[in-house]
């Protein structure tokens, strides 16, 4: 629809051109003498239009579209085959008619004859082949969302299946795989009804289970061992072992040794070989540092000891005794006797002039009456 033309202003605009092909035979004789093409048509009918004044401004610009040009003269030209209305009414609008479809017959004969029924059909093909990707699309979409969402499902199913497990001592090794890495050395429950409980769900969410390590440790000794021996080759044959990157196959025996043994084995062993090659390194300049260092802590400890012991003696000392500040000489306490016996000193001698004032009645103005 065009904007701002509603149903109701196209409905109104349709029924005023019907009435004007019934009831207005000099508005119907232009139409049927018109040429037969579109443009002529909608020019008498926006003419027709513009006669109403501002009524149908609005719904003018409907004629400037082909197809709601077709769909208003095809709605306005109608005749219904048992019409009862006036004999001659009826004649004009049929014979408007009659010329309507002429009018399009001939311009859609001259759309064929130009090519333009191919220009249609490969727009009608691309039209139906866009559908059909984004259908393609839509339908690929929908189907991703409902494997995520399963999955999602899954590994949630998952993650509750082996907390539960994990809270009743259950190995996971044994719901996973079916069998434990540990062997006898595995501290969890082996229970014979669950055995193999979560293969399948750990295989569908992709957990990293034993198998899945097992499989990724093996890849990455095959490469390890392809990049030694290239790195062998390249340097002559020689299977001496240097920090240039050439590997003996004592080392790589050994790998295959410790295919089932768990990882966090592995990283125990290396820690444990790794401080003893530290502690078989360790230079005479760090032993005179380590030995200096006790010394020093050795001092340390001992004044701090001294140190100590001088602050309880002081404070035992001093205990009831009132604060004296350093520099000061304490002064015996006087006792009871001495103090009663003490005049309080004057804090300073009275003036000749408060002597004369002694005894004298004072009055407002500060002499006698």
């Amino acid at each position: 629809m065009v904007a701002g033309v509603g149903k109701g202003k196209k409905n109104a605009f349709v029924a005023l051109l019907g009435r004007a092909v019934r009831a207005e035979d000099d508005f119907a004789r232009a139409l049927v003498e018109s040429s037969r093409d579109y443009a002529s048509w909608a020019k008498l009918a926006r003419a027709r239009g513009r006669r109403e004044g501002d009524a149908h401004a609005d719904a003018l610009r409907l004629l400037d579209s082909k197809g709601h040009l077709l769909n208003v003269l095809d709605r306005a030209c109608e005749v219904e085959d048992g019409d009862d209305g006036a004999k001659d009414e009826v004649e004009r609008a049929r014979r408007v008619r009659e010329a309507w479809t002429k009018t399009k017959a001939t311009q859609r004969a001259k759309f064929e004859k130009s090519g333009g029924a191919e220009g249609v059909a490969e727009a009608r093909l691309r039209k139906r082949e866009a559908k059909e990707r984004i259908n393609a699309s839509r339908k690929e979409r929908e189907a991703r969302e409902a494997r995520d969402k399963e999955r999602k499902e899954a590994r949630l199913e998952y993650a509750t299946k082996v907390h539960e497990a994990r809270s009743a001592g259950a190995c996971l090794d044994w719901l996973n795989m079916g069998r434990c890495r540990f062997g006898e050395e595995c501290q969890f429950e082996h229970d014979a009804m669950s055995r193999g409980n979560l293969k399948d769900l750990a295989v569908k969410v992709g957990a990293e289970t034993g198998d899945v390590k097992r499989e990724r440790n093996q890849t990455e000794k095959a490469e390890r061992k392809a990049r030694a021996k290239a790195m062998r080759e390249a340097g002559g044959g020689d299977d001496e072992d240097t920090l240039g990157g050439r590997f003996s196959s004592s080392e790589d025996e050994s790998d295959d040794d410790e295919g089932d043994v768990p990882g966090f084995l592995k990283i125990e062993r290396a820690r444990r070989a790794a401080e003893a090659l530290l502690a078989t390194n360790k230079t005479s300049s760090s032993k005179t540092n380590k030995d200096a260092g006790k010394s020093a802590t050795k001092k340390a400890k001992h004044f701090n000891e001294k140190q100590l012991e001088r602050k309880q003696k002081f404070l035992k000392e001093g205990k009831n005794q009132p604060f004296v500040k350093k520099g000061m000489k304490k002064r015996p306490q006087p006792t009871e006797s001495a103090q009663k016996n003490k005049k309080k000193k004057p804090r300073r001698a009275d003036s000749e002039r408060k002597q004369k004032r002694k005894g004298m009645a004072r009055t407002f103005f500060g002499g006698d009456d």
